[in-house]
């Protein structure tokens, strides 16, 4: 037995690299894949015969055997001397004889007996193996590593070329070459023997490994040799992937992380509420101040920004189709699922009750696409759990429901408006149903992380709804520590900000909103996500749109999702991704937060910084460079410049400059290689303040 290679990194178990590589034994038919003879990670399942393992090892990187341990051999045993050339790949090796590893003689454990001869004084002294292997891409491998077992020494050639010597002299080696040393002991016999290998030697298509096998005297009492070869491969990425600045895994090589990413689902707002066409629909009436007689007049709408807008669906299964396309969005952007949040009621308000909608639609367009229940429930004293049981029940078997261990998730917002012992009749009350469920909640903003202490023994993790600040990351970072501290999981939470102009009766949640400094606030946070090695993110929130959101949007396009996707495939695999096309985004907002408006018209209260550090009035360009270049900011004679030394994600930001209209360049040598303007001027004074920051750039392509 040997021990498995450490890596540092998350391991990703994933099926994909089976059309890039494939084994075979030369001249004969393809045989059944092996497994490699190691160890299995701890609460890890070992492979059986006949499975594929591949095993991942970096961000964008998978570790798979290519010859494993235990695996079919050509042989000749017959002590003749070959001379070189039967190390070739295309050495005709059919009429040798065949077998499993380990191959040798009088030891107790092989699978493999070969011949030394019919002299046991003069055995013969070199015995050649062969074996072929098929990658489909060699330029995806980027790393090769070799394990060997020898008895006594052994030289290991590929495609022809030498890679490998264990106890044998250098220089010129025949067929009668003792090797120095002798191996006499069991543990020294069955030692592995590491060495990486350079991949220039592999070839796309088929390869020959081929070893000659030497014995240490005429004499000798046994032998024995065995081999596994392994190689870091970089998968194809997904098809998405021209859509960002750098290559995306395939979504099943993100899926196999242990770490999730989940959006929150505020179904108040979905892509459409009446199915009208966008110059008539329900969205329009809440952007205009004078639509639905003037109702948002004294704020000048209810928001600022609205979903992507769409035609009309044709058909009656609109809601679901709706449901399909974020979906859609969500699995290109990298997320495992949904936060749903759903009443544990049937409500007056039709959107409010469309949770199976959603399950259908996420079980149409992905069986693996999960649903994370976040269901309300009555917060009166006199308030009962029997609503939310029966809600629980009557989706519990859902497919697309989430489970973690066997148990379904609830998720709820400030779950603490209830006693644990009201909750703990909730789970009692569903396992005398056969549901099981755990309890992963959402709990009120805090920098206390001595809090909550009352949960620890009814939660398999912490969580909690957060702020949209960047400050507020280290606080994540800290609940992170104290919840795995506690031997609890943590769900991080990531925004990108919260702005409302809305008009309430509360002066703390309406025509208020926190600094999230352009994009600083989203990155610091999944940032301190990935420090404090958190083991779910939920993005707060998708789709409200009248307090946060991230989705894909009229005065946005898809530059968060866009974001997103790059920070959730490096939580996923540990590994920040190489960017490999030149992307420009920015953001800014529409004026100065302390530029006039018309009082006469917004006679609502003028919006008020709630949290965040002061008043943020820049413009930033946030690029991400395949390699060095100049980054330029023109906002009408007003020019910054940044010179970038180095390829990755560089956040470059400039005073913002009223009456202009932002200009984005990145130049190469004095030569623009892209050019980027915004599509929202920066007025001096506006009739309606608007704190939302506004965005745009990315790349063009196809997109759900």
């Amino acid at each position: 037995m040997h021990t498995p290679w450490a890596f540092p990194r998350a391991r990703l178990a994933v099926s994909l690299l089976v059309p890039l590589l494939s084994w075979s034994c030369a001249g004969g038919a393809p045989e059944e894949q092996d497994v490699s003879s190691g160890g299995t990670p701890q609460d890890e399942a070992p492979s059986t015969p006949g499975e594929a393992s591949s095993l991942g090892t970096a961000a964008d990187a998978l570790e798979t055997v290519l010859v494993a341990s235990g695996a079919t051999w050509r042989y000749l045993d017959t002590g003749v001397d070959l001379g070189t050339g039967w190390t070739a790949p295309g050495y005709a090796d059919g009429a040798w004889a065949s077998g499993a590893s380990p191959l040798g003689y009088a030891e107790t454990d092989l699978s493999t007996t070969v011949s030394f001869g019919s002299n046991t004084a003069s055995k013969h002294i070199t015995t050649y193996f062969r074996r072929a292997f098929t990658v489909t891409d060699a330029a995806s491998v980027r790393e090769l590593r070799l394990r060997l077992q020898r008895d006594d020494g052994a030289i290991v050639y590929l495609n022809g070329v030498e890679v490998l010597r264990s106890n044998l002299p250098s220089g010129t080696v025949g067929y009668r070459t003792l090797a120095p040393a002798t191996i006499s002991l069991p543990v020294e016999e069955q030692t592995w023997h590491a060495q990486a290998l350079d991949t220039a030697a592999l070839r796309t298509g088929t390869n020959v490994l081929a070893v000659e096998l030497h014995q240490s005297a005429a004499n000798t009492s046994d032998a024995r040799f065995d081999l596994e070869l392994s190689a870091t491969v970089a998968p194809a990425p997904s098809p998405i992937s021209q859509c960002y600045p750098f290559d995306m895994p395939a979504t099943s090589v993100l899926r196999a992380a242990p770490k999730k990413v989940f959006g929150f689902y505020y179904p108040i707002f979905p892509i459409s509420i009446d199915n009208k066409a966008p110059a008539e629909d329900h969205w329009t009436s809440w952007l205009t101040p004078e639509a639905r007689g003037g109702e948002y007049a004294n704020i000048g709408g209810l928001m600022r920004d609205r979903p992507l807008p769409r035609a009309p669906w044709a058909d009656s299964a609109w809601r679901q189709r709706d449901f399909e396309v974020e979906v859609r969005r969500a699995i290109a952007a990298g997320m495992d699922g949904f936060l749903y949040e759903h009443p544990y009621r049937v409500s007056s308000d039709t959107r409010n009750n469309q949770l199976t909608t959603m399950l259908a639609a996420a079980a149409a367009v992905d069986p693996e696409f999960r649903i994370v229940l976040s269901p309300d429930f009555p917060t009166e004293a006199t308030g009962t759990t029997d609503g939310l049981v029966s809600m629980i029940a009557s989706v519990a078997n859902h497919p697309s429901v989430h489970r973690l261990d066997g148990a379904v998730v609830l998720a709820s917002f400030n779950p603490e408006r209830k006693s644990v012992a009201w909750w703990t009749e909730v789970k009692t009350r569903l396992a005398s149903q056969g549901i099981q469920v755990t309890y992963w909640p959402l709990l009120s903003y805090t920098g206390d992380v001595t809090k909550y202490a009352e949960w620890n023994d009814l939660v398999t993790g912490f969580s909690t709804w957060g702020e949209r600040t960047a400050q507020s990351g280290e606080a994540m970072r800290r609940w992170s520590v104290e919840s795995h501290r506690r031997g609890k999981r943590w769900m991080s939470p990531v925004a990108f900000e919260d702005v409302r102009h809305k008009l309430t009766d509360s002066e703390n949640s309406s025509r208020v909103y926190w600094e999230a400094q352009n994009s600083l606030a989203f990155r610091t946070q999944f940032e301190k996500a990935m420090e404090g090695d958190a083991d779910w993110v939920t993005l707060l929130t998708l789709t409200d749109y009248g307090e946060s959101w991230m989705t894909a949007s009229q005065e946005r396009g898809y530059v968060i999702m866009d974001w997103i996707a790059y920070y959730t495939t490096w939580f996923k695999t540990g590994q920040r991704p190489t960017i490999v096309r030149d992307t420009l985004y920015y953001t800014h907002r529409r004026h100065r937060t302390d530029a006039p408006f018309d009082a006469t018209k917004q006679t609502a209260r003028a919006m008020k910084l709630r949290g965040g550090v002061a008043a943020s009035n820049q413009v930033e360009l946030l690029a991400f460079l395949k390699e060095p270049g100049r980054l330029v900011i023109i906002q009408g004679t007003d020019v910054r410049t940044l010179d970038v030394t180095s390829a990755g994600v560089t956040a470059f930001q400039a005073p913002l400059v009223p009456g202009t209209t932002p200009v984005f360049e990145l130049q190469r040598n004095g030569v623009t290689v892209q050019r980027l303007q915004s599509a929202t001027p920066v007025v001096a004074q506006t009739v309606y303040q608007d704190f939302m920051y506004h965005a745009g750039g990315g790349r063009s392509c196809t997109r759900p």
